[in-house]
């Protein structure tokens, strides 16, 4: 079994290496070429032409019309806009591709290190499977997360300058300057797409609409209503900019209390046998060997 390990992880060390060479060899090319396509960075040619080649399989997922498979590819599109994967073009059908080949990925590595064992193979199989997803949903969650943090000291800090006597552009393009993060981000992208002629209203909205967020939509909202009746521009700002402070404290709070709960399973399945085991082993032992408990 440690031989059978060691070279997992010495064929891992090699694909890898392989990686980096096509990588770089890829990204040479392409340099030389001076042509990248939508590409922002050569450190993600390789991988863009990868998904590029991927598209073209990947497509074929779509004749199947399950219900519960295009919710979930409907779901991974959600995800896949509002992670913004400027680099790599990459839609929800070749992210179900690449769960295909994660997948058989993982029945190789069942089989290299168990042999043809069915139950290890559906097992790892299925781990391999999931695990794309689960790195994409937590990026999700880490960036929806960040983006309502942000909102209230946006908002506070927006109040601040137009209270202050600066306008409403100059008050973004200042709060774009200043801070960093995932709603910067957006706001940079919204000033960009008003730079271009967007009206302002529809440029805001569009932003709430991809996320889908109550707080963004309520910060989005509270902004739009400002600008067409232009009253209390800064108070409003100020009161959402609390409401939602104290909506974020209320939320982690919860978690708080849902912690101990949420702890219960994993101490149950794993810390509890833990400690059966070191506390009545010796006995155990002991009585197998001699017939008696001590």
């Amino acid at each position: 079994m440690i031989y059978l390990i060691l070279t997992f992880i010495s064929l891992s060390i090699l694909f890898f290496m392989l990686y980096v060479m096509l990588n770089i060899a890829v990204s040479s090319f392409y340099a030389r070429q001076n042509f990248y396509g939508s590409i922002n960075t050569k450190r993600n040619v390789f991988l863009f032409y990868l998904i590029k080649f991927l598209n073209k399989f990947s497509y074929i997922l779509k004749i199947i019309k399950l219900k519960i498979f295009v919710d979930y590819t409907d779901k991974l599109d959600k995800i896949l806009k509002i992670l913004d994967f400027d680099d790599i073009q990459i839609n929800s059908y070749t992210f179900v591709f690449i769960q295909i080949l994660s997948m058989f990925v993982g029945c190789f590595v069942a089989v290299f290190i168990f042999g043809f064992d069915i139950l290890f193979m559906f097992c790892f199989g299925i781990l391999f499977l999931i695990l794309p997803y689960l790195k994409i949903y937590e990026q999700y969650n880490k960036k929806i997360n960040e983006i309502v943090k942000q909102i209230p000291d946006v908002s506070s800090l927006l109040a601040v300058m137009l209270s202050s006597g600066i306008d409403f552009n100059g008050s973004l393009n200042k709060i774009i300057t200043i801070l960093d993060g995932s709603l910067i981000t957006e706001l940079k992208n919204t000033i960009n797409k008003i730079s271009l002629g967007v009206n302002i209203k529809t440029a805001f909205e569009e932003m709430a609409e991809k996320y889908n967020i109550i707080q963004l939509d309520t910060f989005v909202k509270t902004i739009t209503m400002s600008l067409e009746t232009g009253a209390g521009f800064a108070d409003s700002l100020n009161k959402i900019s609390k409401q939602i402070s104290d909506d974020n404290v209320a939320i982690a709070e919860k978690k708080a209390h849902e912690a101990p709960v949420k702890m219960l399973l994993p101490m149950t399945i794993l810390i509890l046998p833990t400690i059966f085991i070191l506390l009545f082993a010796p006995f155990v032992i002991s009585f197998f060997k001699s017939g008696t408990l001590f």
